[in-house]
Formats: C-alpha cells, sequence, structure tokens
C-alpha cells in the first residue's frame, strides 16, 4: 500500500520533532526520506498479520529505517 504524499510529510514532520535532524544510524548523514510504500513483515505465526512498517532510507548509504504505523498515528487499510 503507497502512502500519499501528506502521509510521507506527516512522517517527516513525526521523525523531525523527534530528531533535530533526523540523522543515519550507518553514515550519520542528515538527510533521510520517508519512502511511499510500507513493508509487511512476515508472520511467523499464520494468524498474525504484522503491522505495516513505513520506511526511512538515507539517500546517502542506502540504509533503511522501519517505524510502527500505529505509533506515528497513520491509518492504513
Amino acid at each position: 500500500m503507497p502512502l500519499t504524499p501528506e502521509q510521507q510529510q506527516a512522517v517527516a514532520n513525526h521523525l523531525k520533532s523527534r530528531a533535530q535532524p533526523p540523522k543515519c544510524q550507518v553514515c550519520g548523514a542528515a538527510n533521510m526520506v520517508v519512502q511511499e510504500h510500507l513493508t509487511s513483515p512476515s508472520a511467523a505465526d499464520e494468524e498474525d498479520t504484522p503491522e505495516p512498517l513505513v520506511n526511512v532510507v538515507c539517500k546517502y548509504c542506502g540504509h533503511v529505517l522501519h517505524f510502527s504505523t500505529s505509533v506515528l498515528g497513520l491509518a492504513v487499510d
């Protein structure tokens, strides 16, 4: 499921409010971007439906961070 540009901006705003500026854990660059598509982790139990995750990637080294949609307050269907 893709995020709308408004949802992507809401994630970026959330992260900026928590870390100024958000920096890559690997290279220290401050050019993290919210990806359009969510990640759906596989569940250990077939009956579980894991929460989709927001991907934030470093444009310099490519390191990817995953964030909880529920903690970010995103409604995803």
